[in-house]
């Protein structure tokens, strides 16, 4: 007697609701699964919940609301159907259920059902059929990882066996082939595209997934059953997520080329689908034929088996022999094929971007890992700056550097009457030489590793700041505090190294992947950074433990302890981690003079958006740092508001790059796109000028944040852009030392308007100056991409 035997159809499954919440819901398992989505873990978590579930969700709810009808989703109820269809051709020993992996009944629930009954009776084994005919990392895989998920956390675990793949299963293709060929009698197309799911192209060439190998053995099969010409007959690839590469050609690129090339009826298949859902019903039979449709021609969808009677009577011949036949019977199910001369036939894939080798993958973390750390130490003053430079001016106001530094100004009186604008020229001034030494400071570090490496040069320049953090600790007088803030800022010029330490792993054709890991680490660090600040700044060891104050421990020594932890991780990371990557070849003619860095290059264009950049960053830059004492003297706001107010810059920053601009840049175009988020500053800043409560403020940070994040990626896109391949390195090295100037000037200019003429002057000032870069792009000249 067979034993009996529960068989599980699995399916993916829907959101519970075309509400945009259950479908945020819904989209938050799916592509937090690591098999979906496999970069890494941490990095995915922050751009799933930053980039893509606060936009993806609405767009996608109204894509589920065009197949919803009755309340229901199509796969969902196929599914069912299906399986009751499938039910009615078993053997008596075999009962079948079908679950979901997003949704009710999930295979957990169908097992809980198992578990609870009577053990005599019920089936002692479990045979899991994922409704996916070829195999690959993202499905199948899947349904295993949640499956052994499930059995882990069990006492009694039934045998379990879990299908693969039935990608050649005779009846798979004949029925697909039989529907194919049904539209071709009636419709009598041109052409006929075999659309499959399409997954990264890494996953096949890195990974060695086999899916693209078992959609080509899908494809063969059902195109040598069709009585159709086989050149008309196209392997395509849609659903593509993000902007990495995919399995191509892409299946909506390919049906406007055909219709472009004067093929006017085009049908569509998608064989990688059973049962029809939302990549069948809504992206290629709307989508896909509504855009067709305005090329010219006419799209015929082709829908899936879903119940069809003979599908449901087949595949439950096929359930029954997998239980209940032998090999040889199971065998006969399937098509046999010449493996390796399909594997010769198939059509070659290649990557845009070379991968970078597994020793490049190491150090670009490690310098993300490196820079990280770098900008949360750097950043963690920011919120406190006002609080900071009171601090000293009224508690080390007869101090001989203190006076000098600002001459005879009449605001350094007496104790407990400094002024908030005296306050912000103080900080101005500190901020300005630390950014001032690290602009002189970075072309040596750069030229230095050049010729020792970058090694010893990261060590070296790691540990002072490790230094500056820890003086920084015991900084009770003005004097300590400067000589912390020097070697800091000299030190701080490491950045440029560690930038080229990606150029050294990586080749031209991969290195915009290397360096789009600096732009993280320096996104996140400056989101990191002021909030860590707001939050240990409330930790003033001189009011817990007084006697401190003898060893020059000071309000602000807990973010500084913080900061020196942080330098101090920094160096064991570089000492034990990295491996010289300065090769011999590589070694560079760098000069050490700042200033000859900004030579005028012979490429139309990059000079205008240079200097456009430059007097954009000198604006905003000067904003951003009288920021906080605006704050204060207007709104009374401590430390951690003042970081609050950094976090939601840094939030709308990451959004909108994130969002809008990754997806709309090159489709608006980045000179149109730069110079509308130079407009839009101009609102933010009068906004914040005439601030008198935090909703006026919080609203001029937002438009702020929204049109720095337009203008500062596309300025950059369009000095690389105006560029020839070979000199790429050079102008963008101007562009970035413009910016760094700009943040020498900026702090220094602001902070003398509003010592001078009050906290609202650097802001209108600002939105008058800023006619001026918007002026100077309008005149660049047409982009031609080289």
């Amino acid at each position: 007697m067979f034993r009996k035997t529960k068989v599980i159809i699995g399916q993916l499954g829907s959101p519970k609701s075309v509400d945009t919440k259950d479908v945020r819901s819904y989209l938050k398992e799916f592509l937090g699964d690591p098999r979906v989505v496999d970069i890494n873990p941490l990095l995915w978590k922050i751009i799933l919940n930053l980039f893509v579930l606060p936009f993806r969700p609405k767009r996608s709810a109204e894509a589920y609301s065009r197949i919803y009808e009755n309340g229901k989703f199509p796969l969902i109820e196929n599914t069912k159907d299906f399986s009751s269809a499938v039910a009615k051709h078993l053997d008596e020993n075999l009962e079948v259920n079908h679950a979901f992996l997003l949704s009710s009944p999930r295979v957990s629930d169908v097992i809980n059902e198992w578990e609870m009954e009577d053990y005599s009776t019920r089936a002692d084994r479990v045979v899991v059929l994922p409704q996916f005919p070829q195999y690959s990392e993202s499905t199948v895989a899947s349904v295993y990882d949640q499956v052994g998920k499930d059995l882990g956390t069990r006492v009694n675990i039934p045998s379990v066996s879990i299908i693969s793949s039935y990608h050649k299963l005779k009846a798979f293709i004949d029925l697909s082939a039989k529907k194919i060929q049904g539209y071709i009698d009636r419709e009598s197309p041109d052409e006929i595209l075999i659309s499959f799911h399409g997954i990264p192209l890494r996953r096949v060439i890195q990974k060695k997934d086999e899916y693209y190998f078992h959609c080509w053995e899908t494809f063969t099969l059902i195109r040598e059953k069709l009585n159709f010409p086989g050149e008309k007959i196209h392997m395509v690839f849609q659903s593509r997520f993000g902007s990495e590469q995919w399995l191509g050609p892409a299946t909506d690129e390919y049906a406007i080329d055909l219709v472009k090339s004067g093929s006017s009826k085009i049908a569509c298949y998608c064989p990688s689908f059973v049962v029809d859902c939302l990549e069948t019903t809504d992206e290629i039979g709307n989508e896909l034929r509504e855009e067709v449709e305005e090329a010219g021609g006419e799209l015929v969808f082709i829908e899936c088996l879903n119940d069809d009677a003979d599908w449901a009577k087949d595949y439950a011949h096929f359930i029954n022999i997998l239980c209940n036949g032998s090999q040889k019977e199971l065998d006969d199910l399937f098509y046999q094929t010449d493996e390796k001369q399909l594997r010769e036939q198939l059509p070659a894939q290649k990557q845009k971007s070379p991968p970078m080798e597994p020793e490049a993958k190491k150090n670009i973390k490690l310098v993300f890992l490196t820079l990280f750390l770098d900008l949360v130490g750097f950043s963690i003053i920011f919120p406190m700056f006002p609080a900071l430079a009171k601090f000293y001016l009224e508690n080390d106001s007869e101090n001989i550097l203190l006076q000098g530094f600002f001459g005879q100004l009449e605001a350094f009186g007496s104790l407990g009457q400094t002024s908030m604008s005296s306050v912000a020229l103080f900080g101005g001034a500190l901020g300005a030489l630390y950014s001032l030494l690290q602009f002189f400071a970075s072309p040596f570090w750069g030229r230095l590793s050049d010729r020792i490496g970058r090694r010893p040069v990261m060590l070296f320049s790691i540990f002072g700041l490790f230094l500056s953090y820890l003086l920084w600790i015991f900084s009770g007088s003005f004097t300590l505090l400067l000589v912390a803030r020097v070697l800091g800022g000299l030190m701080a010029g490491n950045l440029s190294v560690a930038t080229a330490i990606v150029a050294d792993v990586t080749s031209s054709e991969n290195r915009s992947k290397g360096m789009a890991f600096v732009s993280i680490a320096f996104a996140l660090g400056f989101i990191f950074g002021p909030a860590i600040g707001g939050l240990l700044s409330m930790i003033d060891l001189t009011q817990i433990y007084p006697d401190l104050v003898a060893y020059g421990i000071n309000p602000f020594s807990v973010p500084a302890a913080f900061a020196a932890i942080l330098g101090l991780i920094n160096f064991l990371l570089i000492l034990s981690k990295y491996k010289e990557t300065l090769k011999e070849k590589n070694a560079t003619k760098r000069t050490s003079n700042p200033l000859k860095l900004f030579r005028p290059l012979p490429y139309p264009g990059v000079n205008r958006a240079n200097i456009g950049y430059f007097l954009f960053i000198t604006l905003f830059s000067g904003m951003e740092f009288t920021l906080t004492f605006l704050a204060v003297e207007r709104l009374a706001y401590t430390p951690i508001q003042n970081a609050y107010m950094f976090i939601f810059i840094g939030v709308v920053i990451a959004l909108t790059q994130g969002g809008y601009v990754r997806r709309k840049a090159s489709t608006v175009g980045e000179k149109s796109m730069a110079i509308r988020g130079l407009a839009l500053v101009i609102p933010g800043l009068l906004a914040v000028s005439f601030a008198s409560n935090s909703l006026v403020l919080y609203l001029g940070l937002f438009f702020l944040a929204l049109g720095s994040a337009m203008a500062i990626p596309t300025l950059t896109s369009l000095v690389s852009l105006y560029t020839p391949v070979d000199s790429q390195g050079e102008a963008l090295g101007v562009f970035r030392s413009l910016g760094s100037l700009g943040r020498v000037f900026g702090p220094a200019l602001a902070s003398v308007m509003y010592w001078k003429l009050g906290s609202g002057a650097p802001y209108i000032v600002g939105a008058v100056l800023i006619l001026l870069p918007i002026i100077i792009l309008r005149k660049l000249p047409k982009v031609e991409k080289v």
